[in-house]
């Protein structure tokens, strides 16, 4: 008996429908190319100017699965700030002094020039809270480092007459530092500000300016200074 052309009498396979837990780990994987691709592109052009088009073509999918992942760009900014805040240092850590959590925060800033160079590009373009995408993750989180600092400053690990909120935009100040005023380290530190060299000794010499803040610190040093001027009497 002849077969038609092209035909065999080899059955062919069936394709399989891939399982629910393949097709999770098939979203999962998209959703995180999405997103690393757009905190490049962010990063190089900033918020304002990023394009959800340049974001789907280096992610290698269509820009249409940003809107199904992200809700578009504003969900897509506001996944980039939660990423963010899951992996910054907490203060919650009640067994690590506070000179050592300043000193991680401020190494984080100075040692990611990515979220730092976005974190300078949000900051460029504000012109307001309510223009803010990620405005409600960012309150919340910086109401829960506040309150955690009033609670070490309550514990004497913190002086007193210091306001805590004053004190967490400083620590934020100086971990983009490095990032953001490379040339003015450079011309005042003599080093590369990116360097893991000079990072390490700058995240070394917070933490020491860190353990001035406190108030059990400052009155050991008050002590101690005044025993040598007793001393030297």
């Amino acid at each position: 008996m002849s077969t038609a052309p092209g035909s065999s009498d080899t059955p062919r396979r069936t394709r399989r429908s891939p399982q629910p837990q393949e097709r999770q780990r098939d979203a999962e994987r998209t959703k995180a190319r999405i997103l690393e691709a757009a905190i490049v592109e962010v990063s190089a052009v900033g918020p304002a100017q990023v394009r959800v088009a340049a974001i789907a073509a280096r992610a290698g999918v269509n820009k249409q699965l940003i809107s199904y992942y992200f809700g578009g760009r504003d969900g897509l900014l506001r996944a980039i700030g939660e990423r963010w805040r899951e992996q910054k240092v907490a203060f919650q850590s009640e067994t690590r002094s506070l000179p050592d959590v300043i000193a991680d925060y401020v190494g984080q800033g100075a040692g990611d020039a990515v979220a730092t160079r976005i974190l300078a590009w949000e900051g460029l373009h504000y012109d307001g809270p309510e223009h803010d995408p990620d405005r409600e993750g960012r309150r919340e989180q910086a109401a829960r480092d506040v309150a955690e600092l009033r609670q070490r400053q309550e514990r004497g690990e913190l002086a007193d007459d210091l306001d805590p909120a004053v004190v967490l935009l400083a620590m934020i100040g100086a971990g983009v530092a490095p990032v953001l005023l490379p040339h003015m380290a450079n011309a005042i530190c003599g080093a590369d500000a990116q360097s893991p060299e000079f990072v390490a000794h700058y995240t070394e010499q917070m933490r020491r300016i860190a353990r001035r803040l406190s108030v059990l610190v400052a009155g050991a040093d008050e002590e101690e200074g005044e025993g040598r001027r007793a001393a030297s009497g």
